[in-house]
């Protein structure tokens, strides 16, 4: 996952047992909070120190009838990070997560996190009769750039939306490094990738899990992220998907490695002339904010948007305007043997400064780096619905609409 704090940041997966007991869908709702935006050379530092990856280093290195549970998202900071609320504990104790498809750990501050985890809500052991300490131990994750969270590890039952999975293993974290404690929103986050990637100890996904035992009717999970110019409202939905957020069928993609979801990306095409002289690994990444690429597909996506210009500082960046252009020219990135077209519009993210002359520039969403491999973060997402299907471990996406 690669966010506006961090497209670093970890999450996690958990098992369950099998017993058919179908409850309605999860869906939660996610949404976007505004701030400072950070500049895209630093986005891209930090989503790439997500998968140990140094820039520097490379250059030398409709609901369905069986049901889920559905939590909204608010997308936070211009579409940066989308944020759905879940409950831990008995009495239900109240967290704002970032569900992430680039980490395998579910990870909130405990009471033992002092001034490290800044205004963040805290959950209170004391206070849940459901609490288990016995899976208690030292946790800690850290990250390329220097930052980190640590704590230990406990069960306890988590909430989403509608439905509950009991002992669920967690971290509480007891100190973390500024760049999560500096966002103003998000508490914690709620792993879904493939368990290898997991540092708490995790054997199964919490979505395979929930699955197994009979509460949801499919071990996927489906995004529907919305851009802010439409609200910035969208919605995880687990165990289903919601064909009222999207149009046509379904294009599935396999996964390659079960760590990270990640396929290949086997072209990139640019007025229909395919620009990607080899297949490269993509991670497809609901907690990282761009799209990031080598320097040379970057270089001719832009070409394409009139008055698009590249600083070190600054990143590319592109005429706030152009996003509000009803032009249908698309960029198209095939994945395995299906193509998924993007409008050049939707590249077109928040206003920065200074700007060029008289014109107002918004950052871009596609993002340039010295990386081997292709991260597709909510850029992509959002012209997407997303359905991350564990049980035949790959990825259907299919155009989203409001």
């Amino acid at each position: 996952m690669v966010n506006s704090f961090g497209l670093f940041l970890s999450s996690a997966l958990v098992l369950c047992l099998l017993k058919p007991v179908l409850t309605e869908p999860l869906n939660v709702g996610l949404e976007s909070t505004q701030s400072r935006p950070m500049n895209t050379p630093e986005r891209v530092k930090r989503a790439l120190a997500k998968y140990n990856i140094n820039d520097e280093k490379i250059n030398a290195r409709v609901r369905s009838a069986g049901g889920g549970a559905s939590i909204e998202l608010s997308s936070a900071y211009v579409d940066i990070e989308y944020l759905g609320y879940i409950h831990i504990g008995t009495p239900p104790q109240k967290f704002n997560m970032d569900f992430d498809t680039g980490s395998s750990d579910i990870w909130i501050p405990s009471m033992a996190c002092g001034n490290s985890c800044g205004s963040h809500r805290r959950y209170d052991s004391t206070l849940s009769s459901t609490y288990e300490s016995g899976a208690n131990k030292t946790w800690a994750l850290h990250y390329g750039d220097g930052s980190s969270v640590i704590g230990n590890t406990a069960r306890d039952t988590v909430h989403l939306g509608n439905i509950s999975q009991p002992g669920q293993l967690i971290g509480l974290v007891s100190k973390e490094t500024a760049q999560f404690a500096t966002d103003r929103f998000l508490d914690g986050i709620f792993g879904l990738g493939f368990p290898p990637l997991a540092f708490t100890g995790i054997n199964n996904s919490i979505v395979e899990d929930l699955h197994w035992s009979g509460t949801i009717p499919a071990p996927i999970v489906s995004f529907h992220l919305g851009h802010y110019r439409d609200g910035g409202k969208g919605e995880i939905l687990f165990g289903d998907m919601n064909a009222d957020h999207f149009e046509g069928e379904l294009k599935y993609v396999p996964v390659t490695i079960k760590k990270y979801w990640q396929v290949d990306l086997t072209n990139v095409m640019v007025d229909g002339n395919p620009i990607l002289n080899k297949t490269l690994p993509a991670i497809v990444d609901t907690g990282t904010t761009l799209i990031i690429v080598p320097a040379y597909i970057a270089k001719e996506i832009h070409a394409k948007i009139p008055g698009a210009e590249y600083s070190p500082m600054y990143g590319w960046r592109i005429p706030c305007s152009f996003g509000e252009q009803t032009t249908e020219e698309t960029i198209i990135f095939q994945l395995g043997q299906e193509e998924f077209p993007i409008p050049l519009r939707d590249f077109v993210r928040a206003k920065t400064s200074p700007s060029s002359g008289d014109v107002q520039m918004c950052y871009s969403g596609i993002a340039q780096a010295n990386t081997p491999l292709i991260i597709l973060g909510d850029t992509f997402l959002r012209s997407f619905y997303s359905v991350f299907d564990f049980g035949n471990a790959r990825i259907g996406l299919a155009r989203s609409k409001a």
